[in-house]
């Protein structure tokens, strides 16, 4: 699930500077998904946009594709006026895709 190309791309050779971006990742990811879903519970689409974008901004170091176009959704969902039916299960979706996404990185960090 780890894109090693955009690895590659954005860390080269560099093992410590991976760990590093690893280790805040798994560190701080957690707390935003979780904000994410209450902000989606208690309709603040405004802080939910706020966190998908900071998630994916993230996220696509490690070349999670998927994920990324998650969070690009959601984000553009929240932003428009009024409730969109489709964000429970965008997010739910996302939520899935990032704890194997997680997972994956959990090995590698320090």
């Amino acid at each position: 699930m780890i894109d090693q190309k955009t690895i590659a791309t954005y860390f080269g050779d560099d093992e410590s500077l991976l760990r590093k971006f690893v280790t805040v990742f798994v560190r701080e990811s957690p707390v935003l998904v979780n904000q994410m879903d209450e902000a989606l519970a208690s309709g603040d689409l405004p802080t939910l946009a706020i966190h998908a974008h900071t998630l994916k901004s993230q996220i696509k170091y490690f070349g999670f594709a998927p994920l990324v176009s998650h969070l690009q959704e959601i984000e553009h969902l929240a932003e428009q006026p009024g409730p969109s039916t489709k964000l429970p299960a965008l997010v739910s979706e996302f939520n899935r895709g990032f704890q194997e996404a997680y997972t994956a990185l959990s090995a590698i960090a320090d």
